[in-house]
């Protein structure tokens, strides 16, 4: 079936609507995740800049230049010095359990590096050593300026300008970049798929899920007009989805439920309790329908809710099957064709005693 021949029918209908309502929900979440990505990139465009471009190359002279860290547009450098000196300092992460110590590990020690007449604080790997570094310009913290500077200085006051006013820390600067690549990358190629889904859809109608789901009742054009007809007829709001004399429709961001009552062959309440380590939280409350199609209608909503849509499909299709067994379960999954003739058979029993 071409574009045209399915389009048309349903031009300006209530599922035309639904088909531009589900398309549009997927370019904008297309549009968000490619704003989210660009909108990193932009905010993050220095750092970025030194995660693909850097490491730089920094002579002494540079290096010793440098006063605002955080102005600085190459800030992932190598660099090296003279000579390197050992402070005892770590970065320790202890782990506890009931109070009590579990376990230590070094994740890091501090490293004073001499580069011409002046001191640069290096933090580095527990077993880095050496006069050569690559790592980012930064800040001092101040829990590193008390730990570290603070007690040389105690030793050699005369040593304060000697320090820069910066540190290098070559511990893991790659890592948020790779981070944002692994969820950038997904998300730009979610969002071209999605795009490209669209695109397919607009092209093509008849791949479009909607129209899929509602071609099982028949021809498009005769399906589109039985629900713009039932729509202009009193209608039923029930949590999300709507009832119409003959129809119930739940849309969802990106497609449409549709179950036609008088094909309704088996519908129940499912509710599934809610706990946290063991202590109940509540429970939650859905109506499952299956029409003589077989694909179920799901829909939650409050108890109260539910129990209606039940007791208004009840009296507009009283020869349906309401209620769950395991027995009416093992009947659906090993003799649908079977499960749905028995229905008839009530539907035809109590169509002759009217």
């Amino acid at each position: 079936m071409d574009a045209g021949s399915i389009s048309a029918p349903a031009s300006g209908s209530f599922l035309d609507r639904q088909i531009h309502r589900t398309n549009r929900s997927l370019l904008l979440i297309s549009l968000f995740l490619i704003a989210a990505v660009v909108t990193y990139a932009v905010a993050e465009r220095r750092y970025l800049y030194n995660f693909f471009a850097g490491p730089f190359e920094v002579s002494e002279t540079q290096l010793i230049a440098v006063q605002q860290p955080g102005l600085v547009s190459h800030y992932f450098v190598k660099a090296k010095g003279d000579e390197t000196y050992e402070t005892g300092i770590q970065q320790i992460e202890t782990e506890t359990e009931n109070g009590k110590v579990k376990s230590e590990t070094v994740k890091a020690k501090y490293s004073v590096l001499r580069v011409a007449e002046r001191l640069l604080v290096v933090k580095c790997e527990p077993k880095e050593d050496g006069v050569a570094y690559t790592g980012e310009i930064a800040e001092i913290p101040p829990d590193v300026r008390d730990h570290v500077i603070t007690p040389l200085l105690k030793e050699h006051p005369d040593a304060n300008r000697a320090f820069l006013p910066f540190m290098l820390d070559t511990t893991g600067f790659r890592d948020e970049g790779y981070v944002a690549l692994g969820f950038g990358i997904p998300a730009i190629l979610l969002a071209g798929w999605l795009i490209v889904t669209v695109m397919r859809r607009s092209a093509d109608p008849a791949t479009h899920p909607v129209v899929k789901r509602a071609v099982v009742y028949g021809n498009l054009a005769d399906v589109a007009q039985q629900l713009d007809m039932d729509l202009q007829g009193p209608t039923v709001k029930i949590g999300g989805a709507t009832v119409t004399q003959s129809w119930v429709f739940y849309p969802t961001s990106f497609t449409l439920s549709l179950c036609r009552i008088p094909d309704l062959i088996w519908a129940y309440k499912k509710v599934t309790k809610h706990s946290v380590n063991l202590i109940p939280t509540g429970k939650t409350y859905e109506v499952i329908m299956y029409d003589r199609f077989g694909k179920p209608l799901q829909l939650r909503a409050r108890q109260s809710k539910i129990d209606a849509i039940l007791a208004l499909l009840a009296e507009r299709a009283p020869w349906a099957v309401f209620g769950y067994s395991d027995d009416l379960k093992n009947s659906f999954s090993l003799n649908w064709p079977g499960f749905i003739a028995a229905v008839d058979q009530r539907r035809a029993r109590s169509a002759g005693t009217k």
